[in-house]
């Protein structure tokens, strides 16, 4: 849908990035109004700030109204919903091991059946990393030394000084 632009070229109409209820019920748990219960859902889940938020509600002075909606001495009951609604969304939308697993799983499913195949793989190699099957280890040491007249034992003993070890890890196969 385009919209006409006196001004200039014609603008492409966003669509919203979530869907706004057409109606905000009464909350009776913490006995908001139905504005309160609007300026709730915009400033949470609504994809705005605190005054838009209030003059999406319908509020007739909405930067002064947001503040005392959020400044949790005027409206105890608002401020109390704001925080446990984003509280509510953090848990829902947390990332966990469990939730980036299962991700991760089908992502590759979808891939491999798609026929990405290097995409596939490359979700199991993350899947593996994140169980811990395997580990991705590197090491950049840079040391300004003169190698050339050192023998063996003297370099293990340079980087067992180096790595805050005295060698017993360092083998004679590590070098």
């Amino acid at each position: 849908m385009v919209s006409k632009n006196p001004g200039g070229r014609p603008k492409k109409e966003r669509e919203p990035l979530v869907k706004t209820p057409s109606a905000f019920p009464i909350d009776e748990e913490f006995e908001l109004t139905e504005m309160q219960a609007a300026f709730v859902w915009h400033y949470t889940e609504g994809a705005c700030g605190q005054t838009e938020a209030a003059r999406r509600a319908g509020f007739s002075y909405p930067a002064s109204a947001a503040t005392k909606m959020l400044n949790g001495k005027s409206f105890k009951n608002v401020t109390r919903a704001v925080r446990i609604k984003q509280d509510e969304l953090r848990e829902k939308y947390a990332i966990t091991p469990e939730k980036t697993g299962s991700m991760l799983w089908k992502i590759a499913e979808e891939a491999f059946e798609a026929g990405h195949f290097a995409s596939s793989v490359a979700a199991i190699k993350e899947l593996n990393q994140l169980a811990g099957l395997s580990i991705n280890r590197s090491q950049n040491l840079n040391i300004n030394a003169n190698i050339d007249g050192m023998n063996k034992d003297d370099i293990k003993q340079r980087l067992g000084k180096l790595l805050g070890a005295n060698s017993p890890e360092l083998l004679d196969n590590d070098f």
